[in-house]
């Protein structure tokens, strides 16, 4: 990386000439440091002290196309001087705040992290020594959220949501707050359009699906599943079976997203569509959306779907997955395992069957996978639960976007499914539910950090790191990132 280095100290020119060469050994002791790590360091050789050296500083950034700008304070500085740097750098800025106890290095840090703060810029903090191993680990963190091509992924892709269109069936389930879309908001913010439907139109729909389409899926499941356990009462066979209602609302849903260009969408589900016998649940056809395959489409358009009409999830997935190219996780936070220190992620259909091996040969998926007749205690309409465990993965970044008093944050951290015998999948599976998915999960992030910050019932994922490019995305369209550590 390039990394471009400027420091600040006192508005007054004669305080500014008395400690300019103490500045300047705080600042080399830090350009040393990234030297030695392998970066490129410009040095601004003044000390910002008005107005024209902040002007000259920033422009010694700008001009060397600097990746990362450092903004050092080892001595009292103006905050103002601070600000107006800032306003002039478009890369990520990280503010380095030295030990130096006979000067107010640390007042500075923090008059004009306040500062930036009031404006609305956003920065990064580090405080302590370059020599300790703690602030180096900090610095390189820093450096690693906001690497220059994770950044143009990052900003490419919030740019990409302008103009989607995003499939509104009903509303969010079970008075779920997080899940609210404010239609006007999206369009503002992030220029998509919310296009609301109702569930009973698209069951209109899959009455009227031709029924070779119907059959179609039918065979196709009963040749790639791994097993479907009909059971003569809620999951049945045939063209009047209940694994057959499913079949037709996932073709009269995927129908009508490409008739009314729906990028992404989100079903209510609960509690209309299983709460009446005569219907289904949604789980089969919330799955096959976000799948990559289908018995008419070999390799098929993955459309995010959400279901209890989750819309921040919804938002949340769409943005995952143009990151990766790939299916995304939907889960409940659903129990976790304090011996093992393992998350158990499970939702009653949601999670993609491309989770459950991750192969571009839909085949391998699904010989996974497992329908399950749907619980009777909460679903009285009939059906299927698509029911596996998701394949180990070492790097899986977990996100979710909620409002806090009006306001878009998303919350970010990294962590890995996890390797368990099938015997232990089986057995951890039976503990909560069964005939759900299942993704047994290891957040990298402090426990109680977790509990004190996450404020969704629904979390996400992609698999891979993604915590940079998130960073920017969020940057992009002014949703405050919230890196739980």
């Amino acid at each position: 990386m390039k990394i471009g280095i400027v420091t600040f100290t006192d508005g007054r020119k004669r305080v500014a000439d008395a400690t300019k060469a103490d500045c300047l050994h705080f600042q080399k002791r830090i350009a040393d440091w990234l030297k030695g790590e392998g970066h490129e360091v410009v040095e601004f050789e003044d000390v910002i002290w008005n107005y024209d050296t902040a002007r000259k500083g920033a422009g010694l950034i700008i001009g060397s196309d600097c990746d990362i700008a450092v903004f050092n304070f080892c001595v009292w500085s103006f905050p103002d001087l601070t600000a107006q740097a800032a306003m002039l750098i478009e890369c990520p800025i990280l503010f380095v705040g030295n030990i130096n106890p006979s000067q107010p290095g640390w007042v500075a840090f923090f008059a004009s992290a306040g500062a930036l703060h009031e404006i609305g810029l956003p920065y990064g903090r580090v405080l302590g020594d370059v020599a300790d191993p703690k602030v180096q680990e900090k610095i390189r963190r820093f450096l690693r959220e906001h690497e220059p091509d994770a950044r143009v992924h990052g900003e490419d892709v919030a740019h990409q949501l302008s103009g989607m269109r995003y499939g509104h069936f009903d509303g969010p389930a079970m008075g779920m707050y997080t899940g609210h879309v404010d239609a006007s908001q999206w369009m503002a913010q992030f220029g998509i359009h919310v296009y609301h439907r109702g569930q009973l139109h698209l069951w209109q729909m899959a009455k009227q699906i031709d029924p070779s389409r119907v059959q179609a899926g039918l065979d196709w499941l009963e040749k790639y599943c791994g097993e479907i356990q009909y059971n003569n009462t809620n999951l049945t066979p045939g063209l009047d079976g209940t694994l057959a209602r499913q079949v037709r609302m996932y073709l009269a849903m995927k129908d009508f997203c490409k008739e009314e260009g729906i990028d992404f969408c989100g079903l209510s589900g609960q509690l209309d569509m299983t709460e009446w016998p005569d219907l289904c649940i949604a789980d089969l056809q919330e799955a096959l959306l976000n799948d990559i395959a289908d018995w008419e489409e070999e390799k098929k358009k993955v459309i995010v779907c959400a279901t209890e009409c989750d819309s921040n999830a919804a938002l949340t997935m769409q943005i995952l997955h143009l990151l990766c190219g790939k299916p995304v996780l939907f889960a409940d936070l659903r129990h976790y395992h304090a011996d093992r220190d393992l998350f158990d992620l499970v939702n009653s259909g949601q999670h993609a069957p491309w989770l459950a091996e991750r192969s571009d040969d839909f085949r391998e998926n699904w010989k996974k996978i497992r329908l399950m007749p749907a619980t009777e205690f909460f679903y009285r309409g009939g059906g299927a639960s698509v029911q596996f465990y998701a394949k180990p993965a070492e790097s899986v970044t977990f996100a979710r976007i909620v409002r806090i008093r009006g306001e878009f944050v998303m919350h970010i951290f990294p962590g890995s499914f996890e390797a368990l015998s099938y015997e232990e999948e089986e057995a951890l599976g039976k503990e909560t539910a069964y005939t759900w998915p299942h993704a047994f999960a290891r957040f990298h992030c402090d426990f109680e950090a977790f509990c004190e910050n996450f404020s969704a019932n629904h979390i996400h994922a992609a698999i891979g790191n993604y915590v940079p490019e998130l960073i920017e995305v969020c940057h992009t369209l002014d949703i405050e990132p919230v890196v739980i550590r």
